[in-house]
């Protein structure tokens, strides 16, 4: 029998030092099919056995996670010499890219949004944090890695925590060389750079900083140098909060002063309070999130009033222009009709014979004036002012479609002016001006 490939690969998201992300669809039998994301060794790391130790673990330590807040795990495996996991596809962005959104367009994520987010982060943290095996013993995980990239959030509002891989956990074979700083530098805690043993408060301190950072729209911990960057949170000296951000409340502050307190016994003594602590305060201060709120910002942030993609926009430029160089620029807009066909340039010519009338029923068929898909009130508006030297449009009652006398009743044929050909020319340079500002602007 022959083998049956399960995943297919659609395109590559992603992909850092050590693996690649891939989106992909997990195909099962009868054509099921679902849309998973496949995380991937690199190859030239499957001869170090102590990181694919460490991929192991990953994999290992996130099948034991099953939480609404965290990325869900598939599957593991192994194809062509590498290693893979399979796990839950979310459809959005990561923190990072929204972060990054909101300072380029100058829309910072509100208070109530930056609070509601790391509230789910927290109560992830806790599920992984409180985790016991199959026999009841603790695991004593911690995420170690906690930041921006690896917080996602779907378009439809949900929040996970993704990315083990640095986690430390009891249940891992492979152990952490004493001394080995873990994690992104500027989302250590004081007592990760220090090289002092870590639990569950480390990854308390890590939401702090990323909970600052949404707040006050800017770094807490970034220094001209890795060095530098560690000594600043060695120190652990924070700014104000409200200062940064008047619109912060007090009540808010006071909960990143806690987690971000350099002493690990004067933070939350879990993910868990720090979390209720957050949704408390946005009930004490009357500010309201959810899920569809988180939603309702990105589609702001990612696609303001619903407005087309760079690509239709162009489209749309190109296609006006099309229209008014043409003599159809007075007809019905391409598509506002059952029916509707746009002419080919290729069948266009530059002159034309006049017959006294236009019949458009032979263009754009079942265009009787009692439709709304006639001529458009402005278009309407410019024939019956003087743009074109003819006569106010006649309705004929008995037809199925309208027609206009022409200016001349001559058979000759009536060539471009001169004036129509710079026009021309003017608005193809301006289409292309216009282009090359947009590509310059958004890509």
């Amino acid at each position: 029998m022959a083998s049956r490939q399960r995943y297919r690969v659609i395109e590559k998201i992603d992909m850092g030092g050590m693996a690649e992300i891939y989106r992909a669809r997990a195909v099962s039998l009868e054509g099921i099919e679902k849309e998973v994301a496949i995380k991937r060794v690199l190859p030239q790391l499957t001869k170090n056995r102590k990181f694919v130790a460490m991929f192991l673990d990953e994999a290992r330590l996130s099948m034991h996670l099953n939480h609404a807040h965290i990325v869900q795990i598939f599957d593991v495996g192994r194809a062509e010499g590498t290693y893979f996991i399979v796990m839950e596809f979310v459809d959005g962005y990561n923190l990072r890219r929204i972060f990054q959104q909101a300072v380029d367009t100058n829309q910072p994520v509100p208070v109530e949004i930056s609070a509601f987010i790391m509230s789910r982060v927290c109560e992830g943290l806790a599920h992984a944090h409180e985790k016991r095996d199959t026999e009841g013993k603790p695991l004593n995980i911690v995420h170690r890695d906690v930041s921006p990239p690896n917080i996602l959030v779907s378009r439809s509002g949900e929040v996970k925590l993704t990315d083990f891989g640095l986690a430390k956990a009891a249940s891992h074979l492979e152990s952490t060389d004493p001394g080995v700083v873990k994690g992104k530098f500027s989302y250590l805690s004081p007592e990760a750079t220090e090289g002092q043993p870590l639990d569950h408060r480390a990854d308390i301190f890590a939401v702090g900083i990323v909970l600052f950072e949404l707040l006050t729209n800017r770094r807490l911990f970034l220094g001209k140098s890795d060095v530098e960057t560690i000594d600043m949170v060695r120190q652990a000296d924070i700014p104000s909060v409200s200062r940064l951000n008047p619109k912060v409340p007090a009540r808010l502050e006071s909960i990143v002063n806690r987690a971000l307190a350099r002493d690990p016994r004067k933070r939350f003594p879990s993910a868990g309070e720090m979390g209720n602590a957050l949704m408390e305060c946005l009930f004490a201060e009357n500010l309201k999130a959810s899920s569809y709120d988180v939603s309702q910002y990105l589609k702001r942030l990612f696609d303001p009033g619903g407005q087309d993609s760079f690509e239709e926009r162009i489209d749309k430029l190109i296609q006006e222009e099309v229209l008014n160089l043409s003599s159809l620029r007075y007809g019905v807009p391409f598509g506002e009709h059952e029916g509707a066909e746009p002419v080919r340039l290729e069948e266009m010519s530059t002159e034309f014979k006049s017959t006294g009338r236009i019949p458009l029923d032979a263009i754009w068929p079942s265009t009787h004036p009692d439709s709304h898909t006639g001529f458009s009130p402005k278009l309407r508006s410019d024939y019956n002012s003087g743009l074109s030297p003819v006569s106010p449009m006649q309705y004929p009652e008995d037809q199925g479609s309208w027609s206009a006398p022409l200016p001349s009743d001559s058979n000759e044929p009536v060539p471009l002016s001169r004036t129509t050909i710079i026009l021309a020319g003017l608005a193809i340079v301006a289409v292309i001006v216009l282009v090359g500002y947009l590509v310059a602007t958004y890509l």
